[in-house]
This record gives structure tokens, C-alpha cells and sequence, in this order.
């Protein structure tokens, strides 16, 4: 099964799925087999559980869906959780953990190397979206995903102070656990977001949406606002299709999970935010100037240095890392985010420690 999904001759009990060249889209077809022959129903994010083909027949042993030569391999970790995806243990000793939402999407397993690189100090956990894979709704609102999410991280690190962080639109759902984390009572000492954007954009001049229009009339033609209404009734019907999972049993649900996300951040209630906020983004780029130093993204939103959060959190750093929204957690380029994060997480603790003699004498 290993070898023809993953187009390698030979593997072996011990090879690794990502080390063969495994990836999300493998892995979801990986598990509809394995449900299919053996009816056992895992989350794609059991493969940072179980990553070779030796410890996937513990898993589906202990599941009670394999021989018995197989059930006796010894088992991993029996916890189930929908959101919370054990992605490193740690090397580094009972250092506080990290937990990082993946992006709009919700798909942790692009941040692998990320988990691998910081994972090596303190235990790294994702925290990925709520019907990604099979019949489970995608949450409506910020607010009650949050709220999830913070009950599968109190399993395993009940009290603080936290570490939190989120790739993309996933750093807003942090924010909002971040939120309620402090309004429960707990301190959040690092919040860490990787190319989030403002939930709440600055809506497009009138004028500057004629200047996009008129320079997609140059370069495609007369038919462009054929084609664009084209795109835009397609994604429109995508997205109101009704999950059917004995038709999608090998696919996510990216679309679904796409529509669910910007319902939610139109509603969302947005608050300032007056602890430490640290945003990661690549180098700035623009798809259309439409003024003198004034650029628009493809996403149609102004490109400002600081993804437009300075406003909402007085306490806001910006630094920038190689790469561009996608590859800066990718090999090469995530070693430099990594390294960065390394020192802004390291620092977060030095200033806890620091400052525990004094809050410890204040209570």
C-alpha cells in the first residue's frame, strides 16, 4: 500500500512517510485505504503519531483492526482529539509547549518542519480545523472554535502561561484563544503570528478598483469581466456543496472549510489585544500599484508592512523572514523563521522568570 501510493519500490518498516516524499493529499489517500481494508477511521494528523509503516500497525492493532502479529507492536498514545495534533514530544526538558492553528484551511501537516525545527527545545503541538476530513462541520464563528480548541489544549497543559501561534488566517483564531485564555485569568506569554492578516481590511478605494479593473482589461482582454464573473459563480457554487463524504472519502474538505472561515471573520467581533504580539511575514508584494507606492495584493488588499495590526495591538513586532506566504514554512526558509521564533519564544521566558520572584511576593 505504502510502496504504490508513495511511488517507491521498496519501503521499509522503519522508513518515514514524509522522509519518502509523503504529503497531505498521499496521506488522505493513505487513510482511505487503511479504512477501507481494515475499517479503522484515523485523522490524517495521526501520521506525526505514527509515521512508519511499523508504528501505522500499532495504531490500527490498537484499534482492533489488524492481525495479531501486528497487535503486538507496542501502541503510541491512545488520546483522540479533534483539533490538537501531537506534532514533536520535545528534546529539551519540562519546557512550556507551543501550540500553533493552522492556516485558513486547517491543515497542520505544512507545518511539519516548523514542528521539527522548534520541537528539538520544548513540545510542539498544531492545532488543526474541525471538518477538515470526514463528516464533522466546520465551526461558524471564531468564538466557539477558539473555545474548542482551548478544551483540547487544557488536556494537556491545564494552567498557564501559554505559548500560542497561527499560520495565516489561523494566527486570528489565535488571537481569539489568546482572548479568552486572559479572560479565563491565564497569561499568555508569546502570541506569534505567521503572515496573518487583519481580519477587518481596509475596503478598496472606488477609485482603486477602477485602476485594478483597467489594468486586467490590458492584460486580458475584453472578455475579462467575462472570465471573472465566470470564476466567481464557480467558487460561489463550490462552496455551498453540501459535504458528501462517501464521494470525498480521499479529499479534504478545503472548500468547505474555505466558505466556513470567511463567514466567521465577518462576524468576528474584534478586540484589542494588549499583550505581546509578534508577526512573522515574508517580503512585502504587490499585484497592482495603484498609486505611487501604493500597492494592492492578489488577495485585492492593501500591502502594509505590518499586515495592518498595529492599531489593535499597541505591543506589535514585525519582522521579516525569506520566502512568501506558503514557502516561509518550507524547507530552506523555515530554518530562518524557526530561528527566529526560537529567540522571541526564548526571550518570553526569560522575562516570566524574571519577573516570578516579583509577582509571587505580590500575591
Amino acid at each position: 500500500m505504502w510502496s504504490e501510493l508513495l511511488g517507491v519500490e521498496k519501503v521499509g518498516a522503519e522508513d518515514s512517510f514524509f522522509d519518502l516524499g509523503g504529503h497531505s493529499l498521499i496521506a488522505v489517500r493513505l487513510f482511505a485505504n487503511i479504512k477501507k481494508v481494515w475499517g479503522t477511521d484515523f485523522p490524517i494528523s495521526a501520521l506525526f503519531e505514527a509515521p512508519t509503516i511499523r508504528k501505522c500497525a500499532a495504531l490500527i492493532a490498537d484499534a482492533g483492526g489488524a492481525s495479531d502479529d501486528a497487535a503486538n507492536t507496542p501502541a503510541e498514545p491512545k488520546r483522540r482529539f479533534t483539533h490538537l495534533v501531537p506534532m514533536h514530544q520535545g528534546e529539551g526538558g519540562p519546557k512550556t509547549p507551543f501550540f500553533l492553528v493552522a492556516g485558513m484551511f486547517g491543515n497542520v501537516l505544512n507545518l511539519r518542519h516548523l514542528a521539527h525545527l522548534l520541537g528539538t527545545e520544548r513540545p510542539f503541538y498544531g492545532l488543526q480545523a474541525r471538518g477538515l476530513y470526514g463528516d464533522a462541520a466546520p465551526h461558524e464563528t471564531l468564538r466557539e472554535a477558539a473555545r474548542d480548541m482551548i478544551a483540547e489544549i487544557r488536556q494537556v497543559a491545564p494552567r498557564g502561561p501559554y505559548m500560542l501561534g497561527g499560520f495565516s488566517g489561523g494566527g486570528i483564531t489565535a488571537y481569539e484563544i489568546a482572548q479568552q485564555l486572559t479572560a479565563e485569568g491565564e497569561s499568555v506569554d508569546a502570541l506569534v503570528m505567521l503572515d496573518t492578516p487583519l481580519p477587518r481590511r481596509r475596503p478598496l478605494t472606488r477609485r482603486d478598483r477602477a485602476a485594478i479593473q483597467w489594468q486586467e482589461m490590458r492584460r486580458e482582454g475584453p472578455l475579462y469581466p467575462v472570465k471573472w464573473a465566470g470564476r466567481r459563480v464557480a467558487w460561489e457554487r463550490a462552496k455551498r456543496r453540501p459535504i458528501d463524504v462517501t464521494a470525498t472519502e480521499a479529499q479534504f474538505h478545503d472548500t468547505a472549510i474555505e466558505a466556513a472561515f470567511y463567514r466567521a471573520i465577518a462576524v468576528y467581533d474584534l478586540k484589542p489585544w494588549d499583550g505581546p504580539l509578534t508577526l512573522f511575514r515574508p517580503p512585502l508584494k504587490g499585484r497592482w500599484e495603484v498609486a505611487p507606492g501604493r500597492w494592492v495584493s492578489s488577495e485585492r488588499a492593501y500591502v502594509l508592512p505590518d499586515n495592518d495590526w498595529s492599531g489593535w495591538a499597541p505591543q506589535l513586532e514585525v519582522f521579516e523572514v525569506p520566502g512568501d506566504h506558503d514557502s516561509m514554512v518550507l524547507e530552506p526558509n523555515v530554518r530562518v523563521l524557526a530561528a527566529r521564533m526560537r529567540r522571541i519564544i526564548d526571550a518570553a521566558e526569560r522575562r516570566r522568570d524574571e519577573d516570578w520572584p516579583r509577582l509571587k511576593a505580590a500575591e
